[in-house]
């Protein structure tokens, strides 16, 4: 057994730099690598090391040395632009752990890494920020901070879809386009991403419209396939005070951890929109006339439909859904009741065993980590509003085609694991 094996060491890979300029790179990324990680930082790379230390210099050398350590973006917002990749992955867990502390470290405050939660909600979907709230909560611990959330100012929510038209207007260059297109074809999606995409989510004042604009844009990123969206928020990015040298560094740091092609893909995107004509941010008064603004549904009529929907299918209680988060982001749990349950699943159209399959579907389709948990809350949902487990089965393996026999097969494996709690 050689030393660094018995004993983890960074020499594996320290040695293997053939050049000053790697060894600058080295040093480089190393002291941005301690201010992230704080104390015991190069653990992860000392394990990393022992059995792959080219990757581990890699991994210190661009990442860190290359990329993080350019001036064109401050640390605090590299790690917003980290976690905010991560958090879109939804299967890094470890690194997500690991870049929370260090956007924490970075100078970042506790309401910070929390409102990024609350930016997931709405770009990559509950199940991503519900299954993070675990993760912060372990963080918190770890670190002695004792938070409390702030109340929302949002009042009774009668009020949300002016507060809407106001946060479109502050962070998109032509909200009203963007209202019109949505209404011609689904009018409830449009009214929806008025009210509660940006009327309760993004109408918070926590991140400064910067900072939020930057997290959109890397999400939106990272998952890709979502031009236009993309395209929207580079602009508003731009109109909130980002620079292009800000928004150019964010996307290149995705090179790292959303992948080369990601990377490309949206600096492609951000070239068109840099190169585009400056449209003038549409201001708040032209969009918000009498007869523009409609009365929306109070939080407690929305909550009750929720309430009584999450009982039918569920047979789940709403108060401990809401209770769960409160020491930590209790509009994240009102907004599951009251947006999910009380605005969409409560819709007649189809009916609530439809929904549940169709949902075990989308949950499996996407097959990350993030979304075990809600594929087996999904999948008992489904058996309680009549469907059976060959029904379940059924939907599942119609996935194939679409998703490949591994992704088939681990949504199985939860289902069956969920069929066996059940069975007597």
């Amino acid at each position: 057994m050689t030393e660094s094996a018995a004993q983890p060491s960074l020499s594996p890979f320290v040695g293997a730099t053939a050049s000053g300029s790697s060894a600058e790179r080295f040093a480089r990324g190393m002291a941005v690598l301690a201010q992230i990680g704080g104390a015991g930082f190069d653990l992860p790379l000392r394990k990393l090391a022992e059995v792959a230390p080219d990757l581990a210099r890699f991994t210190v050398e661009f990442a860190y040395g290359d990329v993080l350590a350019r001036p064109g973006l401050a640390l605090p917002l590299r790690q917003l632009v980290t976690v905010a990749s991560l958090l879109a992955h939804g299967r890094a867990q470890r690194q997500l752990h690991y870049h929370m502390n260090g956007l924490l470290n970075a100078g970042a405050t506790p309401e910070t890494l929390v409102e990024l939660l609350y930016v997931a909600i709405v770009i990559v979907g509950f199940p991503i920020a519900v299954n993070a709230v675990a993760l912060v909560r372990e963080i918190f611990h770890e670190r002695g901070i004792v938070f409390v959330p702030s109340a929302s100012a949002l009042g009774d929510g009668s009020e949300r879809y002016a507060h809407g038209l106001a946060a479109m207007a502050a962070l998109l260059r032509t909200p009203a386009i963007n209202i019109a297109a949505l209404s011609a074809l689904a009018p409830d999606f449009a009214q929806w991403s008025i009210e509660f995409e940006f009327g309760e989510i993004l109408a918070r004042d926590v991140l400064p419209a910067p900072s939020r604009q930057l997290a959109i844009i890397t999400m939106l990123a990272t998952v890709g396939n979502r031009d236009q969206q993309l395209q929207r928020h580079l602009a508003g990015g731009l109109s909130s005070g980002l620079s292009v040298e800000e928004i150019t560094e964010a996307l290149m740091q995705l090179a790292v951890y959303a992948g080369f092609p990601s990377a490309l893909n949206a600096l492609t995107l951000a070239l068109t929109v840099f190169a585009s004509d400056p449209l003038p941010a549409q201001s708040q008064a032209s969009l918000l006339q009498p007869a523009s603004v409609v009365p929306s549904a109070t939080h407690a009529e929305r909550m009750a439909r929720g309430l009584a929907t999450l009982a039918l299918t569920s047979a789940a209680a709403g108060a401990a859904v809401v209770a769960s988060f409160e020491d930590l982001a209790p509009a994240i749990g009102r907004a599951i009741v009251e947006h999910a349950y009380g605005d969409i699943f409560a819709r007649p159209t189809i009916d609530l065993r439809t929904r549940e399959l169709a949902a075990c579907s989308a949950f499996a389709a996407v097959g990350n980590k993030a979304m075990e948990t809600p594929l087996r809350v999904h999948v008992n949902a489904a058996l309680h509003t009549g469907a059976s487990q060959q029904e379940i089965v059924e939907v599942l393996l119609n996935l194939i085609p679409h998703c490949g026999y591994p992704t088939v097969e681990q949504a199985l494996r939860i289902a069956g694991e969920e069929f066996a709690r059940l069975t007597p």
